[in-house]
């Protein structure tokens, strides 16, 4: 079976085209087999005042071709060089494997595809931000006792 297969939850809404449709109160599967066609799922939308991160600049670029607001031709770059940077901050990790297959997903252009590489990412990405945060203040503060002694 080629193309993308959607399973959708009860009611879930989601965009096709930019078009806005909702499944009915069951759960429902359905397939897209055409090129050229954008799905989007409103549970896999960032926020643009939640885009704060390199992994949810790259998401949310993908994301703005799904959802019609802007063209492949007017986001690509900026996907392809996010990727490009987040190969070499994470080489040698696992997430490299779901950043090549962001990349390949780009060349292909199956920018839903995109989206699901990523998704995973978006978590670690928040622990490890979350984790530094912490290191930092821990240094600060042990800096700041050493300066007082």
């Amino acid at each position: 079976m080629a193309g993308l297969v959607l399973s959708l939850k009860p009611n879930e809404k989601f965009l096709v085209n930019g078009a806005l449709l909702e499944n009915g109160p069951k759960r429902g599967q359905i397939r897209v087999e055409a090129d050229g066609v954008n799905v989007l799922r409103l549970s896999d939308v960032i926020h643009p005042d939640d885009v704060n991160t390199p992994i949810k600049r790259v998401y949310y670029n993908a994301q703005l071709v799904l959802s019609g607001d802007m063209t492949i031709d007017e986001v690509e770059a900026q996907v392809k060089d996010g990727l490009v940077d987040l190969l070499k901050v994470f080489a040698g990790t696992e997430m490299i494997k779901n950043i090549l297959k962001a990349a390949n997903a780009v060349e292909h252009g199956r920018y839903y595809s995109v989206l699901c590489a990523l998704k995973p990412l978006l978590h670690i990405e928040q622990e490890l931000l979350t984790l530094s945060q912490h290191t930092d203040q821990k240094d600060q503060a042990q800096h700041s006792l050493a300066a007082a002694g």
